[in-house]
């Protein structure tokens, strides 16, 4: 058991104790060197004084080795020393003995270390042992010297006690406010480091730019950082304007919602991105607007996640603690909020570029680049789990003729609208491209031989059915196309191979005198 029964800012009683004690020996031999003749009180002085040391020993080693709690012993050691001075003062000339003032060291201490009650305790035992002890001696003693004694032994104790009960107070007070200190330079020391950890691991969140590796390192940061029970984070969907929950950590569980899940409004976290100001709730209990998101949470708080002066998002934290957030975990996931905020924009704007990249200006689908590279990822997936994969390639018939005929816009238009109809025939997996010009191609992943065949005469026969123009000051045409179609394994290995089969298909569907649908 940890001794604190005299947790001080002075020196430790069990140490001056020991010392004082040490001071008292030292006396005592001298005495018995220059004073004392008499050999039967030498003995017992001797005596004494061995009792003395082996007790003084006793209490060095019961609170320094042992780390005990000293003040029953100290109690204990105190009478031990008023019997000692009074052996002492009788065998040493009774009243003319100086050793009576070893009582006040002794009332000192207990007044001190003990209290004003049991320091007059103490004074009036020894006052009864003295005044018991000198009357027994047959010269007369001074009753105003006896008197004077015993004043200076109780007035010590008060004096004493009255200093240490304020003393105490006073040290109890800057002990507490030592420990408050203490406790806030190491809240203080903690949070320095959470924010020095929280800017080293989000400086990374800037170089990723794919949304869904950032979104994992968000949670990966904020589970090694806080290990909240419930961390999430909703974005507004720049679309839709709907918010969208993308990410969570679910008591260390990791996970990325595809798709995302839909968020209220009207909950805590829509009245902290309509107001950009975080929202911490003590109590769940009493906050009739929040939604239960982490079950038998009984404390929430929502930080917004604001870029460029834009709110894009939030990070919302739950616990099953009444009034866990502090303004100490605000401060920490603002930092992280901020952070994560421009890392998403930049993720979202790089896959913008991205997407613009391969995305034909004209007519809104892929284009060539874009082709190339994802039928050579199908191919090469198709022969590992042996799955067919078939191309369409299709090009409006006297395209020229119209462009020459009506204008460049008219032929734009003829693109979009030819774009729109084409997408009506093919399935969603499926991938529409500009080939190049008037001429457009279809990857068809998983798709067979003949089901292409039947989705190629679908797309013709749609093109030969629609009324293209007719609006904005162009005119009405009939458009017709040619398809070429080609599968794979059907027609060769390579993704050149495929190509240049589904382009002969093509020329072969034109050579035929147009508005037909050949298969190689």
């Amino acid at each position: 058991m940890e001794n604190k029964s005299f947790r001080s800012i002075f020196p430790r009683v069990e140490s001056l104790y020991v010392a004082t004690r040490a001071i008292v020996l030292l006396a005592i031999a001298l005495w018995l060197v220059f004073h004392f003749d008499n050999e039967s009180s030498r003995y017992a002085i001797l005596i004494l004084s061995v009792a003395f040391v082996a007790q003084t020993f006793h209490f060095y080693l019961y609170t320094h080795r042992l780390n005990r709690s000293y003040e029953k012993l100290l109690v204990y050691s105190l009478v031990f020393d008023v019997i000692f001075t009074t052996g002492m003062v009788y065998f040493t000339g009774g009243f003319n003995s100086n050793f009576y003032l070893l009582y006040y060291l002794s009332i000192g201490f207990g007044a001190y270390f003990l209290g004003l009650q049991p320091g007059l305790i103490l004074s009036f035992a020894v006052t009864t042992m003295y005044s018991v002890l000198v009357s027994q001696e047959r010269n007369e003693i001074p009753l105003l010297d006896l008197l004077l004694r015993a004043y200076f032994a109780w007035s010590m104790a008060f004096g004493i006690g009255v200093v240490a009960k304020y003393t105490k107070q006073s040290e109890r007070k800057l002990l507490k406010l030592l420990d408050t200190l203490n406790v806030r330079t190491t809240e203080l020391e903690q949070t320095q480091v959470q924010i020095e950890n929280i800017y080293d691991t989000s400086r990374v969140l800037g170089e990723i730019l794919n949304l869904e590796q950032l979104l994992n390192e968000i949670n990966v940061i904020a589970d090694s950082l806080w290990g909240y029970a419930l961390f999430e984070v909703i974005l507004l969907n720049p679309g839709t304007k709907s918010l969208e929950k993308v990410a969570t950590v679910h008591f260390g569980e990791k996970r990325i919602l595809q798709p995302p899940l839909m968020v209220r409004p009207d909950g805590v976290v829509g009245r902290t991105m309509r107001n950009a100001e975080t929202v911490r709730i003590v109590d769940t209990d009493t906050c009739q607007y929040y939604i239960e998101n982490l079950k038998g949470a009984r404390s929430e708080m929502v930080v917004p996640m604001i870029s460029r002066g834009k709110v894009i998002g939030a990070m919302n934290v739950e616990s099953k603690e009444p009034g866990k957030f502090t303004e100490r975990d605000q401060k920490l996931v603002s930092i992280l909020a901020s952070s994560a905020a421009m890392a998403v924009e930049n993720a979202r704007l790089h896959m913008q570029v991205s997407e613009l990249a391969v995305i034909d200006e004209l007519t809104g689908v892929h284009n060539f680049r874009y082709f190339t590279e994802r039928l050579t990822e199908e191919r090469r997936r198709s022969e590992r789990y042996s799955l067919p994969l078939s191309l369409i390639m299709v090009d409006i018939d006297w395209f020229k003729r119209t462009n020459d005929t009506h204008g460049h816009e008219v032929g734009n238009v003829v693109l979009k609208e030819l774009v729109g109809v084409i997408k009506e025939c093919i399935r969603d997996t499926d991938r529409l491209c500009r080939y190049g010009g008037e001429e457009f191609i279809v990857i068809l992943p998983q798709t067979s031989s003949p089901d292409a065949l039947v989705i190629s005469k679908r797309i013709r026969e749609k093109v030969d059915a629609h009324e293209f123009g007719g609006y904005n000051g162009a005119p009405k045409l009939h458009v017709t196309v040619s398809v070429g179609v080609t599968s794979y394994p059907d027609n060769g290995l390579r993704t050149e191979e495929l190509i240049s089969a589904v382009d002969s298909a093509l020329y072969q569907a034109k050579g035929s005198g147009k508005n037909q649908v050949c298969s190689v």
